[in-house]
C-alpha cells in the first residue's frame, strides 16, 4: 500500500481519530508507515522544558481564556483557563481546534500583492515592511487630497481593546467609517433599542433565571458565548443546588438545543411573534403580569394620547383584539392549552427570560418579532433584575471611544451603519465615493446573505487591504493581503462577549514565536500612524500593540474598580466587597495590575448593580416602551410625514410569504457548533465532528423529512439539487425526522471558494437565499426562501 505521509495528511488522519482508522481500510503496513512518519524529522516530537502560558481564544466572539502547554517553544496542548470568568476551565470544540489553526499548512507565509486584476489575480510576495509602506503611502495620498473620509474599515463584531484602537485611528485620520460585520443578534439589539433606548449589548442572567423561553434561538449550538451558555445550562441541571430551571425551546426543527431542552414546542415557521403575543394575551387576561412594573416603568401599555391630542392604540388593546388564544393557536399550530400552560408556568416561575426572535450567529431575525418576545420580559418584570434581561457594562473609559451606535440609523456622515449595507453604498457612491477599504479578519463575501453583491461592489473600490491568515473568499479579491497571526502568536485581547453583563478584559502575551511573517493589525495601524505623523501620531503615541494594551490597563487601574481574574471564592469575596462599597484589589499600582493580568488572564467587574433605571431605560419616556417612540421617529424621518400607523410602533406578527407551485419547500439554513458563525471549515477536526446527528461530515447535506422526501421521489443519500429563484446548489439528502414536513435545512459554514484545501467543501446556502432587507434596520435578511428539491 502506498501511504505518502506529510503534515497535511497527518492533520487529516488526526481529525479522523480511531473511527477513521477503523473504517478507512488502512492496513497494518499503513499503520507502520504512520509510526515511521511520526519518528521522522517531518513529524518530530518536540523537546525541551515544559511550561504553561495564558491565552485568549479568538475562534468565536466568546473570548474564552486559555492555558497553553508548551514543550520547548512548541505549543502541544490547549485547555481552558480555570480563572477566566467566562469558561472557568471549560472549552468548546472550536477552542480545542486552535492548534490546528496555528499549524495549518495553508496559512499565508508572507504578505501578498495582486499584480493582476480582481478577476484574474497574480500574487507577488512582499515583506511585511514593504506591505506597511504601501498602506502608509496610500493613506497619505488620500489625506493630502482631502479624501480621508473615503477610507472605510470593516472589523469583526466584537468587543475588546483593538476596536478602541481602530476607532481612535479612524477619528484622528478623519474618517467616520469604522463599521463592523452584522450578526444574528442585530435585529434583537434593534428591538432592545426600540423598547429600552440602549445601544449597548443586551445581556441575559441565565444562571439565576428559573424559566427560559427560547423562541428559535440555538442556545447550545454556537449562540452568544458558547461555553458560558453551556455552563449556565449545566447549572439549570444541578441537582445538588436544590433548584432546577426549565428550558422551553420553541422552533420548527428538532435541533440540538430542542433535544436538550425540558420541552420542545414545534411551531409553524415564522409565527414566533404570534405565539409570544398569544402568551401575552393570557398574562393580561388572567392578571398574571407584573402590574407594579408595568405601572411604574412602562409606556404604551394602555391606550394613550400624544401632546397634540391624537389617540394611539396601546399594547394591551392590540393583544386583546388581534392575538386571542384560539387565534394564536390556529396561526402557530401550537395547541391552545399549550400556550395557556406556558404562560401560566412563566408567571409562576419568575424570574423569566424570553429570548428571540429566531436567529443564529450570522442571520438576524425580525425586529417586530423580537419586540413581541421582549415584551414578555416587560410584562413579567424581568428587566434589570437577577435572572432577567440586563445591559452589558461598559469598560472604564469606553464612553470616550464608544462603538455603540443607534442600531436603527447610520450617522449622517457615515456610509452605512454596518458592513451589510456597504455594497449599495459603494455602487451608489453616496454620500461620497469609497477610495480605500481595510478588512480586519472578516470574510463578507462568504458570510453575508448579500455576499455576491459585496463581491461585485469590491470591483469599484480602487484599493483594498485584507488582514487575514488565509487567502479566503474576500481576501482573494484584495489588492494587498497582510497575514494576520493566530491568537497564540501575538498579543491578544478580548472583551465582554455577547449576552454577558459583566465588563471583561482578557489580555495575553504571545505563547509561541510567529511561524510566518505576520503582523498584528494593531501593530500595523500603529506603524501607519507613526509614518503619517501629525495629529494621527499624536493620538496613537505607542511603539506597538503591547504598549497600547499597557496604556489601557493604566486606565483600568485609574478607575479604581474591578478585580483580576481569580478563583470562584476570590470572585465571590470581591463581589461582596464591591456591593458593600469597598474596593480591595490584589495590586497596589498599575505595574502590579499589568503583571497580574498577564499571569492570570485578565480583569473584570464581578459585581452588577440592578435597578439603575436611568441606565437601562433610556427611551424618550424614560420607561420600557411597548409602544416604541423611537420607531415612530424613525418612520417620520424616513417618510417625511407626521402621520404613521400605530402598528409600526408596536410588536406584531410580520407578514409570512407563502410557498408557490414552482417553489413549494421552505429553506431554513441551520447552524452547527463546530462551524458556528461561518468559521472553522478549514480545520479538519471541526469538519469531522459536524453533522453527527445525520451521520454526515466533510460535506454539506440537506435535512429533509422522510414524508417530504417520498412526495418528491427522493431517497436517503440521494444527490439532489436545491433550487431557488436565485440559483441552485447540490447536496446529499439526509432523512431527518426532526425536520418539519415542507421545510428543508442546509447547514451554514460550508461552501468556501477559497481559503485552503479543507475549507472548499460543500455548498453555501447563502448563495441561494432570497435576500430581503429588514424594513426597520435595513439589514440583509434571509429567512424566507422557498425552493424546489429534485434528484441530480
Amino acid at each position: 500500500m502506498s501511504f505518502t505521509f506529510d503534515r497535511r495528511n497527518f492533520l487529516r488522519f488526526a481529525a479522523g481519530g480511531a473511527v477513521g482508522v477503523a473504517t478507512s481500510g488502512v492496513s497494518l503496513k499503513g499503520i507502520s508507515t504512520l509510526n515511521a512518519a511520526i519518528d521522522s524529522e517531518l513529524v518530530r516530537v518536540p523537546s525541551g522544558p515544559e511550561s504553561w502560558a495564558t491565552g485568549v481564544c479568538n475562534m468565536c466572539p466568546g473570548g474564552c481564556g486559555l492555558r497553553v502547554r508548551l514543550i520547548g517553544n512548541r505549543a502541544v496542548k490547549i485547555q481552558g483557563n480555570p480563572l477566566h470568568p467566562i469558561n472557568r476551565g471549560g472549552l468548546c470544540p472550536k477552542g480545542l481546534a486552535g492548534l490546528q489553526e496555528l499549524y495549518h499548512p495553508d496559512r499565508l507565509r508572507t504578505a501578498l500583492r495582486n499584480t493582476g486584476t480582481r478577476d484574474n489575480p497574480r500574487w507577488k510576495g512582499l515583506s511585511s515592511d514593504e506591505a506597511l509602506g504601501l498602506v502608509s503611502e496610500r493613506m497619505r495620498k488620500l489625506r493630502d487630497a482631502g479624501e480621508a473620509r473615503s477610507l472605510v474599515v470593516v472589523d469583526r463584531q466584537r468587543s475588546g481593546l483593538l476596536p478602541r484602537l481602530l476607532s481612535r485611528f479612524m477619528t484622528a485620520y478623519g474618517s467616520p467609517n469604522y463599521v463592523t460585520m452584522p450578526t444574528g443578534m442585530d435585529a434583537l439589539q434593534a428591538a432592545i433599542y426600540a423598547q429600552q433606548g440602549v445601544s449597548e449589548q443586551v445581556a441575559y442572567d441565565f444562571s439565576n433565571s428559573r424559566y427560559v423561553l427560547s423562541f428559535g434561538v440555538n442556545l447550545l449550538e454556537g449562540w452568544g458565548a458558547p461555553v458560558a451558555m453551556m455552563r449556565a445550562f449545566s447549572r439549570w441541571r444541578d441537582a445538588a443546588s436544590g433548584r432546577r430551571a426549565k428550558l422551553v425551546q420553541i422552533e420548527p426543527r428538532f435541533s440540538m438545543t430542542a433535544a436538550r431542552a425540558d420541552e420542545w414546542v414545534p411551531i409553524r415557521p415564522g409565527t414566533e411573534a404570534t405565539l409570544a403575543l398569544g402568551m401575552a394575551y393570557v398574562l393580561i387576561s388572567e392578571g398574571l403580569y407584573d402590574a407594579d412594573f408595568v405601572r411604574e416603568h412602562t409606556f404604551g401599555f394602555e391606550d394613550w394620547r400624544d401632546a397634540e391630542g391624537n389617540s394611539h392604540t396601546g399594547f394591551k388593546s392590540l393583544v386583546k383584539s388581534e392575538y386571542r388564544l384560539n387565534d394564536a393557536a390556529t396561526v402557530t399550530g401550537v395547541p391552545a392549552d399549550t400556550i395557556l400552560r406556558l404562560a401560566r408556568e412563566a408567571a409562576q416561575n419568575r424570574p423569566v427570560l424570553a429570548i428571540g426572535d429566531r436567529h443564529n450567529s450570522s442571520l438576524p431575525g425580525n425586529v417586530y418579532a423580537a419586540m413581541a418576545v421582549h415584551s414578555l420580559n416587560g410584562l413579567l418584570g424581568s428587566i434589570d433584575v437577577p435572572g432577567g434581561v440586563l445591559v452589558q457594562q461598559q469598560l472604564p473609559g469606553q464612553a470616550l471611544v464608544s462603538n455603540a451606535k443607534d442600531p436603527l440609523l447610520p450617522s449622517a456622515q457615515t456610509h452605512v451603519a454596518n458592513a451589510g449595507e456597504l455594497p449599495q453604498a459603494i455602487v451608489s457612491k453616496r454620500p461620497y465615493p469609497m477610495q480605500m477599504l481595510l478588512l480586519n479578519q472578516v470574510n463578507p463575501v462568504f458570510a453575508l446573505p448579500n455576499g455576491a453583491a459585496f463581491r461585485s461592489a469590491m470591483k469599484d473600490v480602487p484599493f483594498i487591504v485584507s488582514f487575514s491568515a488565509f487567502l479566503d473568499d474576500t481576501a482573494v479579491l484584495a489588492d494587498l493581503v497582510i497575514p494576520a497571526p493566530t491568537g497564540l502568536e501575538s498579543w491578544q485581547d478580548g472583551g465582554t462577549p455577547p449576552t454577558v453583563a459583566n465588563a471583561i478584559v482578557s489580555i495575553s502575551p504571545p505563547a509561541v514565536r510567529p511561524r510566518k511573517d505576520v503582523r498584528h493589525p494593531g501593530d500595523v495601524m500603529l506603524s501607519v500612524a507613526r509614518s503619517l505623523g501629525g495629529s494621527l501620531a499624536a493620538a496613537l503615541p505607542f511603539a506597538g500593540y503591547e504598549e497600547f494594551l499597557r496604556n489601557e490597563v493604566n486606565g483600568l487601574y485609574t478607575a479604581q474598580a474591578g478585580a483580576v481574574f481569580g478563583s470562584t471564592l476570590e470572585d465571590s469575596w470581591n463581589r461582596l466587597m464591591e456591593r458593600s462599597g469597598w474596593w480591595a484589589p490584589s495590586y497596589s499600582n498599575a505595574d502590579e495590575l499589568w503583571q497580574q493580568i498577564k499571569k492570570q488572564g485578565g480583569w473584570w467587574e464581578p459585581a452588577y448593580s440592578h435597578g439603575e433605571w436611568s441606565h437601562v431605560l433610556r427611551t424618550k419616556s424614560g420607561r420600557f416602551e411597548f409602544y416604541s417612540q423611537a420607531l415612530a421617529d424613525l418612520a417620520k424621518q424616513r417618510r417625511r410625514t407626521e402621520k404613521i400607523e400605530d402598528r409600526e410602533c408596536l410588536p406584531h406578527q410580520p407578514t409570512i410569504p407563502e410557498a408557490t407551485t414552482n417553489f413549494p419547500l421552505l429553506l431554513m439554513p441551520v447552524e452547527q457548533l463546530p462551524l458556528a458563525g461561518g468559521e472553522g471549515a478549514h480545520l479538519p477536526y471541526l469538519q469531522q465532528i459536524a453533522g453527527v446527528h445525520v451521520f454526515a461530515n466533510w460535506d454539506s447535506w440537506l435535512e429533509i423529512h422522510p414524508e417530504t422526501a417520498r412526495t418528491f421521489g427522493i431517497g436517503d443519500g440521494d444527490s439532489v439539487w436545491i433550487e431557488s429563484g436565485r440559483g441552485r446548489v447540490q447536496a446529499r439528502a439526509r432523512f431527518y425526522e426532526g425536520a418539519r414536513p415542507g421545510v428543508v435545512h442546509l447547514p451554514l459554514g460550508y461552501g468556501h471558494k477559497s481559503g485552503g484545501e479543507w475549507a472548499c467543501r460543500g455548498v453555501n446556502p447563502l448563495e441561494i437565499v432570497e435576500e430581503q432587507p429588514d424594513p426597520v434596520t435595513g439589514l440583509p435578511s434571509a429567512h424566507w426562501t422557498y425552493v424546489k428539491v429534485y434528484r441530480a
